[in-house]
Parts: structure tokens; C-alpha cells; sequence
């Protein structure tokens, strides 16, 4: 375990240094900052995944999983627009070359927030125009829109519509909600019903994908210009941190003594947060050790009084609680959901990151700290493919061949700790 556990933080570091001295623009502030939010996306689903490998399973239906829950997510927040009766004349336009079009009204409007949108006639039909706020200079009320509205003129009537939705807070408890429910569904027909996990999770994978096609009749479907404060909250950075080096390596700096500031993502926090409770719960709890348990020996665990079919169902009620929460954090960084083609292959990367971290597709192994740097492995294989400028086609051989290569390693680590226990317990 410690062995392979190093092993990946070495490969991690050994990506790094690779292709900083190919190219230096692999360790640039933003391109760091990617890395960060990448990691911790797929970090967060590649540790639900991690729990139900340690139990002996599989989860098949990560992507499809967060596909559905993307458009569930759209579905409930339920993003509409309510006209008011009262109009309004402009009186007032300023459209400068840089920074949002401010419009003035002759009569004073209740404030508005981001996402309304006010109408006016148009050359042939009515136009829309969405507000991104309102700037008020002593007596003087400007609304602000994020682009110039060149239809729009002096004296036109206006009528405001403003944005209506649910809660965002509530909307993403009901999205976890039914994450958590469709987990344990998995884990009741794997417990209960005695089905193999990839049987299980594989229809979860095609019945979750078609599911979220029919919802929304296979078109794109999308937050818009709702939830602005919400999303730039969730997809903003919490802080920065200091590192020296990079700027010289980028080639931000000729000095080798100026140091970087790297912005930190709300995503990191989260997963710092999940991690740390993971980590807790595996290595520090009766539970934790109950569930490698279950892994290692199934039927020896129950003969010693482990519920078993619990922890296996929790395991799987975890996996579909953090693949609701990357169907929330990706519905918030892309603003839309794909039905047919959003979160594709998403359980490939959660797998192999899985497995590159040291967990063993046998069961009964798992380190949450090597799960993330696994997801960081799988990221950092990507990002070096676009900086590098080697074609997109390479990517997925190159993600099949570092999982081919960790399943090689664990079998050939596996052998050994086997032939190092036997000549140990065999008489000198």
C-alpha cells in the first residue's frame, strides 16, 4: 500500500517536472489554477467511486450519473421569467467602448438583480435585453447590460421581466437527495437482489443517460444568466497562495526570487473537505475498518459480525451523493447540460484514478490521499497533452495506458507481498 501510494506521488511529480521542461507554460498561474479545479472536480467523484471498489465493486454510472443530475438540477431550479404591468420610458443611453451599456429610465424601478431582463419594440419583433445590475449616481438610477443593446433608443417604452427560480441551496440538497437515493437503489440490488455490481451499475449507465435525454428532449438545456452571484461563488477562487519558481519556468519573470500567486478554488475547499471526512472515516473509525474488511473478505467479515450489506450499501449511497455533487459543480462551471454527451467517460477518470491511487479492483484497499493524487495524475496527463500540442486523439491511449500500467503494478506489488509474507513464515 505505502509502496504504491508513493509510487503515485512520484509519477504525479515526475508529470510535473516533465512538462514544465518541455514546455514552461505547464506550471503558468492559470493553467495551475485549471489544474486545481479539474483535480478537485474529478477528485470529488473518484473518492465516491474509490468507497465502492474498497467493498469489492464497481461504479459503472458515474457519467451518466452526472449527466442526470445536471438536468435534474436545470429541472428543478426552474428558471423562469414573470412580466411587470408597469412601463417605462428611457430617457438616458450610454454606450462606451469598454464596460457594460447603462441605461436611465424616467421613473424610478424596484432594484433589480442579475439575470432580469427588461422588453422593448423592436425593428420587427420585441427585443430583449438582460441586465447585469444597476449603478445608482446620487439621484440618477443607471440599469447596467452586458452588452451595447444598439436596437434599443432613446424614448422606448420598456417592460421589466424579472427572474424567478428555486432556491439554490434547497435545489442542491433535492439533487444530492436523489444521488443518495439512486446509491442505495445500487447497493439494495447488489445486497439485496444479489446482482453483480457492473451488472447493476452498467444499466445505471444506459438507464441514467436515457433518462436525462428524454427529460429534455435530447437538447441542450442550461441555467442562463440565473444563479450569476450563486455560480460565481461556487466556481470563484476563496484565496491565493504563494509559489516561487513558477514565474521564472513560465517565463512570466526573469528573476528566479519573484514568487507566484496561485488562485485557490471554492471546488479545492470542498474537496479538501470531503477528503478530510474520507480519510477520517477509513483510517480512524471502527466503520472504516469494517468496510476494508468487507473487501478483503466478504463472508469473513459477516462470520464476525460486520453488517456487511450496510456498508456496502453506504458505500454506494456515497458514490451517488458525490456524483450528484460533480452533476451540480459541472452544471455550475459549464452554465449547461449536454444530455447526450456531458459527463462521457467520466467513470473511466474516476476508476483510474481510483485505481491509480491504490485502491485494488479486488477490494478490501483504499487511501484517499493517493485517490487525489491519482485524479491529479489523470489531470496533469491531460493538461500536458493540450500544452505540449500533441493531438486530442492520444488522449484516451494514454489514460488506458497508465490504468493498464497501475492494474500491471498492483498485480506484480500484490505477488510480492505474497512471496515476501510466504519466505518469511517459511522455516529458516
Amino acid at each position: 500500500m505505502r509502496g504504491k501510494n508513493f509510487g503515485i506521488f512520484a509519477l504525479l511529480i515526475a508529470i510535473v517536472f516533465i512538462a514544465t521542461w518541455l514546455e514552461g507554460n505547464f506550471v503558468a498561474a492559470a493553467n495551475l489554477k485549471t489544474l486545481i479545479r479539474d483535480t478537485s472536480l474529478y477528485g470529488l467523484i473518484s473518492i465516491g467511486v474509490a468507497m465502492v471498489i474498497i467493498t469489492g465493486g464497481i461504479d459503472l454510472s458515474i457519467g451518466s450519473l452526472i449527466a442526470l443530475c445536471g438536468v435534474m438540477m436545470v429541472q428543478v431550479i426552474d428558471v423562469r421569467y414573470e412580466r411587470e404591468d408597469a412601463v417605462a420610458k428611457v430617457v438616458e443611453i450610454e454606450r462606451p467602448d469598454e464596460g457594460d451599456t447603462r441605461v436611465r429610465l424616467d421613473s424610478k424601478l424596484p432594484p433589480v438583480r442579475a439575470g432580469d431582463r427588461f422588453a422593448f419594440a423592436g425593428a420587427f419583433s420585441e427585443s430583449k435585453a438582460y441586465l447585469s445590475g444597476e449603478v445608482t449616481e446620487g439621484d440618477l438610477v443607471w440599469l447596467t447590460t452586458g452588452n451595447p443593446v444598439r436596437s434599443l433608443q432613446v424614448g422606448a417604452e420598456i417592460s421589466m421581466e424579472r427572474i424567478q427560480y428555486l432556491n439554490p441551496l434547497l435545489a442542491c440538497a433535492l439533487v444530492l437527495l436523489a444521488g443518495g437515493l439512486i446509491g442505495a437503489l445500487h447497493g439494495v440490488l447488489v445486497t439485496k437482489a444479489h446482482l453483480q455490481p457492473f451488472v447493476v451499475t452498467l444499466c445505471g449507465l444506459l438507464v441514467y443517460r436515457g433518462l436525462a435525454r428524454v427529460w429534455t428532449g435530447d437538447d441542450q438545456v442550461g441555467l442562463g444568466s440565473a444563479l450569476a452571484d450563486f455560480k460565481s461563488t461556487v466556481t470563484g477562487n476563496v484565496f491565493e497562495f504563494p509559489l516561487p519558481f513558477v514565474a521564472k519556468l513560465s517565463g512570466a519573470s526573469e528573476s528566479w526570487a519573484d514568487w507566484t500567486w496561485i488562485p485557490f478554488p471554492f471546488t479545492g475547499v470542498l474537496l479538501i473537505l470531503v477528503a478530510f471526512v474520507a480519510y477520517v472515516f477509513l483510517q480512524h473509525s471502527v466503520a472504516g475498518r469494517h468496510l476494508l474488511a468487507v473487501g478483503e473478505n466478504e463472508e469473513a467479515a459477516r462470520f464476525s459480525g460486520i453488517r456487511t450489506e450496510r456498508l456496502t450499501v453506504m458505500a454506494y449511497v456515497v458514490s451517488g451523493l458525490l456524483a450528484a455533487l460533480g452533476g451540480i459543480l459541472f452544471l455550475l462551471e459549464w452554465n449547461s447540460v449536454q444530455p447526450g454527451s456531458s459527463g462521457n467517460f467520466y467513470e473511466l477518470y474516476a476508476i483510474a484514478a481510483a485505481v491509480l491511487g491504490g485502491c485494488s479492483l479486488r477490494g478490501g484497499r483504499g487511501a484517499v490521499f493517493g485517490v487525489i493524487a491519482g485524479a491529479a495524475v489523470m489531470r496533469c496527463l491531460y493538461k500536458a497533452i493540450v500544452v505540449l500540442g500533441i493531438e486530442q486523439q492520444w488522449e484516451m491511449v494514454i489514460i488506458g495506458g497508465a490504468l493498464l500500467a497501475s492494474v500491471l503494478f498492483d498485480e506484480v506489488w500484490r505477488r510480492y507481498q505474497l512471496w515476501k509474507t510466504a519466505r518469511s513464515a517459511s522455516p529458516a
